[in-house]
């Protein structure tokens, strides 16, 4: 009964992950690879109002938030 109930739990458990996805934009730049090969194009992605930029390199994904972001809570400074 104990391995009924733990094969259901992890059936479950792998069955509820997905991937979250953010609609993104390529952009007409790539970053130079130590190699000298450029990866591939860098995109820019917008989260909870924020921009940022995506960048591919071989599995792995970097997101860097951009300066110039365009959400309303980065303008103004200091009041």
């Amino acid at each position: 009964m104990k391995k009924i109930i733990l094969a259901t739990l992890l059936i479950g458990m792998m069955g509820g992950c997905s991937k979250p996805t953010v609609p993104s934009k390529n952009t007409n730049y790539t970053i130079k690879r130590r190699s000298g090969y450029a990866t591939r194009p860098l995109k820019i992605c917008v989260i909870e109002g924020c921009q940022y930029f995506i960048c591919d390199i071989n599995r792995y994904a970097t997101l860097t938030h951009k300066g110039n972001c365009s959400n309303p809570i980065h303008k103004g400074g200091n009041k």
